[in-house]
């Protein structure tokens, strides 16, 4: 891996960070590639060719605050043209209905390099879970 694309990669996820504080949806989605495959924690098991900006402008508003999106132990793994990154997230804010949301959830994100730009080709987001209960666990020590 280059350190060049090391930098941009980590560049690529502070964007969405700020974006995400602003309540910008566009701006959190743009660097998500056309054929874009989301595992998301929240919705559809999968989804596949919609625009990613469309979940975010129906998410987003659910705050009332910025989203806070603070990112912890990123790895990045990177080749020519084909990159991976895991890590852990906190969202963060208030929901409109007054609720604090405050949760960890893990990440991956798959990338594909054209030309000088990364791009997300594949993103999986998920919360661990219980095994006794079956309830997520959103809360708790790393």
């Amino acid at each position: 891996m280059t350190a060049d694309s090391d930098r941009q990669i980590r560049e690529l996820l502070e964007t969405r960070t700020r974006a995400f504080g602003r309540r910008d949806a566009a701006g959190a989605a743009a660097d998500y590639a056309d054929d874009l495959v989301l595992y998301d924690a929240v919705g559809a098991f999968v989804r596949r060719g919609e625009d990613p900006a469309d979940r975010l402008e129906e998410w987003i508003p659910s705050y009332r605050t910025g989203i806070g999106h603070e990112i912890r132990d990123l790895e990045i793994t990177a080749g020519a043209d084909l990159a991976f990154c895991h890590f852990l997230v906190r969202v963060s804010g208030t929901m409109r209905d007054g609720t604090e949301v405050g949760m960890w959830v893990r990440a991956t994100s798959c990338l594909r390099r054209q030309g000088d730009t990364w791009t997300i080709v594949h993103e999986h987001a998920s919360v661990p879970f219980d095994a006794d209960t079956g309830h997520a666990v959103l809360r708790g020590e790393l």
